[in-house]
C-alpha cells in the first residue's frame, strides 16, 4: 500500500495517476486534484472527427479536427515525471500485464456506463467496426502518426469502404506516450473515456442519441498507446 500524495490516505498501487504515476486517492485522482505534473508532459493527444463517414445536420456548425496537444512547461516538470515513472515502474513492472483486448472491452463498458447514466441506450460492440479501428490504430503505431487521415491520404470514410462496412460513423482518437505507467486496463479505460467526455466534440460523439454501435481498436507499441473509436 502507498499513501495519497495529497491527503496521506492509504491507496493501492493500482490507484496511481495514469499521467504522472503518483499514488492518489479517489478524491484527488483528477489531474487538478493533485497538481499533476504529467498533464503537461505526457504527450496525450485527442482527436475527433464527427463526420468521419456520415452527413450530419450538426456538421453545419463548422467543427474542425481538434488537436489540443498538451505542451511541456519546463525541465522541472519533466524531471518530476521521470522520477514518478521510475518509482511506479519499480513497483509494477513484471507484476501486472496489460492486455489490449481487455482494455478495449473496458473502454466499451465505460462508454456504455456514461451513456446509461444519462438515460441513453448502450452501443452494441460491432465486430466489423472493431476490425476497422484496430487497423487504423495499428497503422498509426507502425507509421508514427496520429490523425484521421493516413499518410497515404485515406480517410475514415475510405477505411470503412475498404473493409466493406456500410456505416456513417464518427471517429474519436486518443493517444498517449506513457503506456509504461498504466497499471490496469480499467484505469486506462476510465481515463480515456473521461478525457473524451471533457472535450465537447468527443463528448457529442459518445453521447449521440441516434448511435447504436461502436468499435474500439487499441494498439500498444513501444510504450505508446493508440486508441481509435468509431460510433455509428
Amino acid at each position: 500500500m502507498s499513501s495519497c500524495v495529497v491527503c496521506d490516505e492509504s491507496v493501492a498501487v493500482s490507484d496511481a495517476c495514469v499521467h504522472c504515476g503518483a499514488p492518489v486517492c479517489e478524491t484527488h485522482r483528477s489531474p487538478e486534484g493533485h497538481d499533476c505534473p504529467g498533464v503537461e508532459s505526457d504527450g496525450s493527444w485527442w482527436y475527433t472527427n464527427p463526420d468521419a463517414g456520415r452527413r450530419r445536420t450538426t456538421a453545419a456548425d463548422g467543427r474542425e479536427l481538434s488537436n489540443p496537444r498538451r505542451i511541456a512547461v519546463g525541465l522541472v516538470a519533466v524531471v518530476a515525471v521521470a522520477l514518478a515513472v521510475t518509482a511506479i515502474l519499480a513497483v509494477t513492472t513484471g507484476t501486472v500485464g496489460f492486455d489490449e483486448e481487455r482494455a478495449e472491452s473496458r473502454i466499451v463498458t465505460e462508454v456504455n456506463e456514461v451513456r446509461a447514466d444519462r438515460g441513453l441506450s448502450p452501443l452494441t460492440e460491432s465486430d466489423s467496426l472493431t476490425v476497422v479501428t484496430r487497423a487504423h490504430s495499428g497503422d498509426m503505431a507502425r507509421q508514427g502518426y496520429v490523425g484521421h487521415v493516413a499518410p497515404n491520404g485515406s480517410t475514415p470514410a475510405d477505411r470503412l469502404e475498404r473493409f466493406g462496412v456500410d456505416c456513417f460513423a464518427a471517429e474519436n482518437i486518443y493517444y498517449t506516450e506513457q503506456g509504461g505507467l498504466l497499471v490496469t486496463e480499467r484505469t486506462y479505460a476510465e481515463r480515456t473515456v473521461q478525457e473524451w467526455l471533457d472535450s465537447p466534440t468527443h463528448r457529442a460523439t459518445l453521447l449521440d442519441e441516434n448511435a447504436t454501435r461502436q468499435g474500439i481498436g487499441l494498439v500498444r507499441a513501444d510504450g505508446r498507446i493508440y486508441v481509435t473509436q468509431l460510433v455509428c
